[in-house]
């Protein structure tokens, strides 16, 4: 009787565990080592807490990459949506959209501005953003006018160089027509020529050696995507966690 019993618990325990496994989908649209990194640690994650990846029957997707989220918009199904390295959610209306739970790779342009002048120990002045036409209403939305002046140009960011003398700080924000090789080198040596300060959120920037560039904490995202995935935390959009 005694074996018995013990051998119903143990069945009870396994039925127990297995019950709250969960299985994912992971759909990586990048191939880019940060998010590749960011991919595999939540994996690990996932797995080591008894959960499975299984792209055939899944309660959560995670989805990095904006071309994964324009793809899913389109997608049936109940299951949640957990996302990262999408620079403007917002575009997507993601924060309204049921089931869509993110965390920003691309921090606001405030938190920035306030970590480079609490870094390095600066005054407080207004900023000047180059910035195409193409993307005037997405200034309106993440680009606050007391602390950001937005230097519109209408082809090529280098017609407005003159204007950013002007402003002691110059922010990079991601603009295609900005991040063009030519184009940002050319912005960036026009800053230092002229002893301004330049600085951003994006990461991959630091190799260009801004005064100061956001460096994100990935093992902080990834771990952010799991605890989202499995429900743990219930905001809409996490904060970039940077270091």
């Amino acid at each position: 009787m005694g074996k018995l019993s013990i051998l119903l618990l143990i069945c009870y325990f396994l039925l127990i565990t297995t019950s709250h496994a969960l299985n994912a989908c992971v759909e990586n649209a990048y191939s880019i080592p940060q998010a590749k990194y960011v991919e595999n640690q939540f994996k690990k994650l996932w797995i080591e807490e008894g959960n499975k990846i299984d792209c055939s029957d899944y309660t959560v997707k995670v989805l990095i990459g904006t071309p994964a989220i324009a793809k899913e918009l389109s997608a049936e199904g109940n299951y949640k949506r957990v996302y990262t390295f999408v620079i403007f959610p917002e575009e997507f209306n993601l924060t309204k959209r049921k089931n869509f739970f993110g965390v920003r790779i691309f921090p606001l342009p405030e938190r920035t501005y306030l970590r480079f002048i609490r870094k390095l120990h600066l005054e407080k002045h207004k900023v000047a953003v180059l910035l195409s036409k193409d993307l005037k209403n997405i200034a309106k939305i993440y680009l606050p006018k007391r602390i950001f002046k937005v230097i519109v140009f209408d082809k090529y960011p280098l017609e407005k160089l003159e204007e950013v003398k002007k402003y002691k700080y110059l922010y990079i924000f991601p603009d295609p027509y900005v991040l063009k090789v030519t184009n940002l080198i050319t912005i960036i040596n026009f800053a230092k020529q002229n002893n301004i300060k330049i600085f951003s959120g994006i990461f991959d920037l630091k190799k260009f050696g801004l005064t100061y560039v956001d460096e994100v904490n990935f093992d902080k995202l990834a771990e952010e995507l799991f605890l989202l995935s499995k429900g743990e935390i219930k905001e809409k959009l996490l904060p970039c966690p940077c270091k």
